[in-house]
């Protein structure tokens, strides 16, 4: 029987990814999560070894804080918003962020943790940015140079175990999202590894209509197809909560113009998948 994995309690992928660099934080010993918090914010701050961390931790405004953490004299407060999208606009996430932590300390610091390389472009002054493949390579490499033992050796190894292959499949998306409107660029990424989490390594084809043909292989199963300025997703089968002909026999199609499109259809499309692909080895 596999063995439960640490970091997979949720269903959500974003949520997986911020629930796994939340819990590093709030679960390391004092030396692995100084040296972490150094890495994101670019400075040692004070009082790490007694730093408190909440994730989603309610707004009042509505909404939620990806993550929250603060030294116990709350002399500073780190304020995360996580992305899974390239070339998003979290901007206005980060600012709510900040403003909805503004009275726990004297010290705001906003994050943006996303996919993009380089800062997005609305980011408030004062924010910082880190992306996903850094806080991989972090985490990869810090057991050997922080000669991490026990109980920060296990995380940092589960941390790994799943950062490493879904932070190789988000940079294979990196050339696909522009194609996707901005609006559910999220989402893409949100399909994506339900899909991937049930068959790995899908097959890219950008011969006309770019699509993610799950399995790669070729049989009939289940397609991501970027097609007339928006996103798709395609199943052999037929049925399905917004989900109409497509043109093909046997299969039906889903137009994704926003997140809730996605959220009313995820049940029923990821069943359909289930029964489509091959079981993962």
């Amino acid at each position: 029987m596999p063995v439960p994995r640490l970091f997979e309690s949720y269903h959500d992928p974003r949520e997986q990814w911020t629930h796994t660099l939340a819990s590093l934080l709030a679960l390391t010993g004092p030396d692995t999560r100084a040296a972490m918090v150094a890495e994101l914010v670019g400075e040692e701050l004070p009082d790490t070894e007694g730093m408190l961390v909440r994730e989603r931790r309610p707004s009042p405004g509505g909404g939620v804080v990806d993550i929250v953490a603060h030294d116990p004299a709350r002399t500073w407060v780190l304020a995360a918003t996580t992305s899974l999208a390239f070339g998003g606009a979290p901007g206005p996430a980060v600012a709510a962020a900040a403003a909805a932590v503004g009275n726990m300390a004297a010290r705001v610091i906003p994050l943006a943790v996303t996919a993009d390389r380089v800062p997005p472009a609305d980011l408030p002054e004062g924010a910082l940015h880190r992306s996903w493949l850094r806080v991989r390579d972090w985490v990869q490499e810090r057991p050997e140079r922080g000669n991490a033992q026990g109980v920060d050796l296990v995380l940092l190894r589960e941390a790994e175990y799943l950062l490493t292959p879904r932070v190789a499949e988000l940079y294979r998306l990196e050339g696909l999202m522009p194609l996707v409107p901005a609006a559910v660029r999220e989402t893409f990424a949100a399909v994506y590894f339900d899909l991937e989490a049930l068959h790995p390594a899908p097959l890219h084809d950008l011969a006309g209509a770019p699509r993610i043909a799950f399995p790669r292989t070729g049989e009939p199963g289940v397609e991501i197809i970027l097609a007339d300025g928006g996103l798709h997703l395609a199943v052999a089968a037929e049925g399905g909560p917004g989900f109409a002909a497509d043109g093909r026999p046997g299969w039906s199609r889903l137009a994704i113009a926003s997140p809730a499109d996605w959220t009313s259809a995820r049940s029923w499309a990821l069943a359909a998948a289930a029964g489509l692909l091959p079981a993962r080895r």
